[in-house]
């Protein structure tokens, strides 16, 4: 056989707890994460994949919905053509409670356990390297003196680790010139959650897919899994987006809102993904009167029906008159104008911001509005 055609994906942490979203879309998300591993399914089915590299993370932690398990088996059943790798990561490390020695796997899938192994898959012309995490931390280097075996053979890894510089992380700090020594053709690799270009080390490819759905705000951008063929020597895979919600943070500038109808109308109309469907996190910036005491969980219960989820975060300033409010001799004024004082000799941007929202915070109560800290 030439080639071997290769579906490689990572983290997908099953029953993340999406504990910073509402219950009812906390289970949606869950959810999600079952929708997005059956695409994944359906993709190798559709690719008609000879090998599914899976780098660790599978679970979340230790707490997983048996319908979850169910589904997962069920899904991997439904290629009973295609080879399965699973190599643990840090969050579902193989031990003797884990799911991974507790459930019933296909006879398609294979676990890697805490030792270093390869499979021979003749019909393949290949052989699948592999270690698994046996616990959370892993200080020492799971792939050093790992090898490829058979020059005969196409020779390829799945792990779950943390690419080093120094060689020295608690996740497996594995460096470049381990992988280049490997003489491997491909290293499937897991651990970080934005997918990192296919790379390559000597005569060696390696890629983090990352995560193929991301779950927090921390997690922006394109998710998916890479697919595609590997010969000996040579490799020709993808990045393939498939998350079915994506995560958004933009910034809006509300100056010149005098209103709350403003500014509805402002963010809407400088959001051009789809508002119904993903999550986004808005941070209003710009300057706003002193008048306009913003609350942002009444600006919240006019935006939420327009988003599938919106999160705000207050970081405007008040629109302050220096050298008006220093000739006023009012509380407001002398209050305002020490503030200043203060804010023109902070020393640095932190202390600059607290000192902004000090001044926001005082105008609203000295406005008559409710003020909450942060």
């Amino acid at each position: 056989m030439n080639n071997i055609k290769i579906i490689h994906f990572a983290d997908i942490h099953f029953d993340t707890p999406f504990s910073d979203l509402p219950i009812k879309a906390a289970e949606e998300r869950k959810e999600d994460l079952r929708e997005t591993f059956g695409k994944i399914i359906d993709l190798s089915k559709e690719y008609k994949a000879d090998i599914v590299l899976m780098a660790g993370d599978l679970f979340d932690n230790s707490t997983v919905m048996k319908t979850t398990l169910d589904y997962i088996v069920k899904k991997f059943m439904e290629i009973p053509e295609t080879k399965v790798f699973i190599s643990p990561g840090n969050h579902d490390p193989y031990n003797n409670k884990s799911f991974y020695s507790l459930v019933k796997w296909p006879e398609n899938v294979y676990i890697f356990k805490g030792c270093r192994e390869a499979v021979e898959l003749k019909e393949l012309n290949t052989i699948v390297h592999g270690i698994g995490f046996s616990k959370s931390h892993e200080r020492e280097s799971l792939l050093k003196d790992i090898k490829a075996q058979n020059d005969n053979y196409i020779n390829i890894m799945v792990m779950h680790g943390d690419l080093s510089l120094s060689g020295a992380n608690d996740y497996n700090p594995f460096t470049l010139k381990e992988i280049g020594e490997s003489g491997m053709e491909y290293i499937a690799l897991g651990h970080r959650h934005s997918f990192s270009g296919i790379l390559r080390e000597g005569k060696t490819h390696y890629a983090y897919s990352g995560n193929p759905e991301g779950r927090g705000f921390d997690e922006t951008g394109e998710k998916g899994i890479i697919a595609g063929e590997i010969s000996k020597g040579r490799v020709n895979l993808k990045f393939v987006p498939l998350s079915k919600r994506k995560y958004y943070i933009r910034e809006i500038d509300i100056t010149g809102c005098e209103t709350y109808d403003d500014i509805v109308s402002r963010i809407k109309g400088e959001i051009s993904e789809n508002m119904e469907h993903d999550l986004f996190k808005i941070i209003l910036t710009g300057e706003i009167e002193e008048y306009f005491i913003l609350n942002t969980e009444l600006l919240h219960s006019k935006l939420e029906n327009e988003f599938y989820f919106v999160k705000l975060i207050d970081n405007t300033s008040v629109k302050i008159d220096a050298e008006t409010i220093s000739e006023k001799f009012t509380l407001k004024g002398i209050y305002a104008k020490k503030l200043l004082e203060k804010l023109n000799n902070a020393e640095d941007e932190e202390e600059k911001l607290l000192y902004k929202e000090a001044l926001k915070l005082g105008f609203h109560a000295l406005s008559g509005g409710e003020i909450k800290i942060k």
